[in-house]
């Protein structure tokens, strides 16, 4: 018997081993096609949410796209609560989750983002956790509305 088939058929088991041991980290769907962490985001804000196109981003300069969806029907009214967001970038310190209000000084801030607008940056992002928020603080009418209490916060991952 030739070394070539046992050789071949050695290289073929071994490659088969390693597609059926590669995991999968439960994060696909968020990625890039291929499963590389995304280096572009679109982020839509909404009441009372942000949320974005991926939460797996790649290290290094990542570009935001904030985009705030004319909801309601339209632009708001006036005296309307949610008429402006912003997008907030902060690294969450060891052990923090986002809507803990723990977020860290912000590497980016998109601000004044009016309904159907859409504003765009960037951030150089170390790999760690982050929290995406709206940190707007609102009066309407005798009310003041905050929008991070409201739920217009999210997290994601950098690699």
């Amino acid at each position: 018997m030739s070394m070539r088939p046992v050789v071949l058929i050695g290289l073929a088991l071994v490659g088969l081993v390693a597609v059926s041991c590669g995991g999968d980290d439960g994060d696909a769907a968020t990625k890039e096609p291929g499963g590389a962490p995304a280096s572009s985001v679109l982020v839509n804000l909404k009441n009372w949410a942000i949320e974005p196109s991926s939460k797996t981003l790649a290290a290094g300069t990542v570009k935001f796209t904030a985009m705030h969806a004319a909801e309601h029907g339209g632009m708001h009214m006036s005296g309307q609560e949610g008429a402006t967001h912003q997008l907030v970038v902060s690294r969450l310190p060891d052990g923090a989750t986002a809507g803990q209000s723990k977020y860290g000084v912000p590497v980016m801030n998109l601000a004044d983002i009016k309904p159907g607008e859409t504003k765009m940056g960037e951030a150089k992002l170390a790999p760690g956790t982050y929290e995406l928020a709206c940190l707007v603080a609102e009066q309407v009418g005798e009310k003041t509305v905050n929008h991070y209490e409201k739920g217009m916060y999210t997290q994601v991952t950098v690699r």
